[in-house]
């Protein structure tokens, strides 16, 4: 079901419309949806979006489905119609159950996994960004709105520590913000911005990935974590230091390390963050060892296990229907 379904061409939106049976596309009234639902006698309904689109949780609140459950939406939406909430063993704490209605389902690995990526042909080239060979490179290729000054620190305190090492700066918003946000925090650290290098949106997402090798360490952000982008990241084998909170948003990146097979790089504390950022900016034997890991983990980690993956959704679900039959 494509709520607010684009009439203007959308490859991404036509590409699950065509790997769809049956693909209904509707507006944006959500009684008529959820009638709709009602209508086909769907016995799981899974929710996509949660909390980040509104018109989502009106149609859940209406239990069109007798099984609801929210995937992927960044979080779980406290709606007392939503059945349960799809996680894993490492993405909410063992005490999370404490704050949500819904009862959390946890997959037994991975909340999450793809088959890999295209990479194009990268157009990023350190001659270009006036970056020496020799340079410790790291990056941050987050959206603007997952910025925090506090972390924008952390990462601050880690180039400071590394000698010849710059920052290359990208993500969504305004461009000049964007400057004056991390050159001032940068100044306040003793950080000479010259060492920060802001690169421009690409035409494609199969260059931004392979423009992700230039890199030698990604840093993550904190509390909103990245998602595609880590994935992206250890898809093209480049170490990440993450700092792992209690939220969903904040454990993102940790229960896609530890499906991908690495440890190295996941921090408890913010202090743990900055050493790491600096042991692996100094460490090259470190960064080599923890890419080899992740190139092999893509013959056998869960992260990459697409099928493993949809097996285990499979079971989840019919263990959710056979709840349901048992306690009617």
């Amino acid at each position: 079901y494509f709520v607010n379904y684009k009439l203007v061409d959308d490859w991404l939106q036509e590409w699950y419309v065509n790997q769809s049976t049956h693909a209904h596309k509707l507006g944006m009234n959500g009684l008529e949806i959820a009638q709709k639902i009602h209508d086909d006698e769907i016995d799981i309904l899974i929710d996509l979006d949660s909390i980040t689109l509104d018109i989502s949780s009106e149609i859940m609140a209406l239990k069109p489905a007798p099984v609801q459950a929210t995937w992927l939406g960044w979080d779980a939406s406290g709606i007392p119609a939503v059945d349960y909430f799809i996680a894993d063993p490492y993405v909410l704490p063992d005490s999370a159950q404490n704050y949500y209605t819904e009862k959390i389902w946890r997959l037994p690995q991975t909340y999450i996994a793809v088959d890999g990526f295209e990479v194009g042909t990268p157009t990023l080239r350190r001659d270009d960004l006036d970056i020496p060979s020799d340079a410790i490179i790291y990056l941050s290729a987050q959206r603007g709105y997952k910025r925090h000054p506090e972390t924008t620190r952390w990462q601050m305190k880690i180039i400071k520590e590394v000698p010849n090492s710059y920052f290359l700066i990208k993500g969504g918003g305004e461009e000049e913000s964007i400057k004056r946000f991390f050159n001032q925090i940068a100044e306040e650290e003793g950080v000479d911005c010259s060492r920060l290098k802001f690169l421009p949106e690409v035409a494609s997402e199969a260059t931004h990935r392979a423009n992700l090798a230039i890199a030698d360490v990604v840093l993550d952000t904190y509390p909103y974590n990245g998602a595609t982008t880590t994935l992206e990241t250890l898809w093209m084998c480049v170490p990440l230091v993450t700092r792992v909170g209690e939220q969903f948003a904040a454990r993102n990146s940790y229960t896609m390390m530890m499906n991908a097979g690495i440890t190295e790089g996941i921090a408890w504390t913010d202090e743990e963050y900055i050493e790491w950022g600096i042991r692996l900016g100094k460490d090259a034997k470190l960064r080599q060892e923890i890419s080899w890991k992740l190139r092999q983990s893509r013959q056998t980690a869960p992260l990459w296990n697409a099928k493993q993956f949809t097996r285990e959704m499979e079971k989840a679900y019919e263990q959710m229907w056979v709840n349901y039959i048992s306690a009617k």
